[in-house]
């Protein structure tokens, strides 16, 4: 996700960065800004919903782990990297994607001097807030922006499966590193943008993937805006 604010561009999380573990047709970073006309050196501040690698290895080189934006300012949830940094965690076994996860985050985020972290659900900039979004990884965020008014919730990976977000919420799935816990927020975070109106989106959902939910039962149901 890219944001205008007045004259810099923030990205909300920073994609996969073209690493192997994704195989094909990922890190389109740079290609995608250029087609909606933005910048990358104008990317001043970066947000970041949490730390799975299909999210932050945007940042830096595969293969010296070289800033991809040096002059930026990174923003992190300080719960998600204090998980991430603690004694003992590059010993679990997370999945094939996040092999060797935590050791790469430890030798680059976790020592980058251009990264700011925060607490709770502060006003990261103007118009945006942090939503706390725990499950699917320990530390998560969503982003609420706001605009006039208008508010757009960016809700990362609450769900990573698009028809899952409207017929079965309460599905627990493997890549949830806390399935219950992502259940609660999944159900927090919808209800929420239900009874507030909120346009919605999230980071794996299929196009058309910005719109609003409705009450449906048990689950929900999204309508794209356009």
């Amino acid at each position: 996700m890219a944001l205008k604010l007045r004259d810099q561009v923030v990205l909300i999380d920073s994609g996969t960065g073209g690493h192997p573990i994704y195989d094909e047709g990922n890190g389109r970073l740079f290609e995608s800004m250029a087609a909606a006309g933005l910048d990358p050196k104008a990317v001043k501040t970066i947000l970041i919903s949490h730390l799975h690698g299909d999210h932050i290895y945007g940042l830096m080189n595969n293969e010296s782990n070289a800033q991809v934006f040096p002059d930026a300012d990174i923003v992190v949830p300080a719960e998600e990297l204090k998980w991430w940094t603690r004694p003992g965690v590059e010993s679990i076994d997370l999945g094939p994607t996040r092999k060797g996860l935590a050791q790469r985050i430890q030798a680059t985020v976790a020592t980058w001097k251009n990264v700011r972290t925060f607490e709770g659900e502060p006003e990261l900039l103007p118009g945006v807030h942090a939503v706390q979004a725990p499950g699917h990884s320990p530390g998560m965020v969503a982003h609420l922006v706001t605009s006039g008014g208008k508010q757009l919730l960016i809700s990362a990976d609450v769900v990573n499966l698009a028809p899952h977000v409207s017929t079965n919420p309460e599905w627990q799935l493997a890549i949830d590193q806390d399935p219950q816990m992502a259940v609660e927020t999944r159900r927090k975070i919808f209800d929420r943008a239900v009874a507030d109106k909120l346009t919605i989106s999230g980071t794996h959902w299929l196009m058309p993937n910005v719109g609003t939910l409705s009450k449906d039962g048990n689950g929900y149901v999204f309508a794209a805006d356009g």
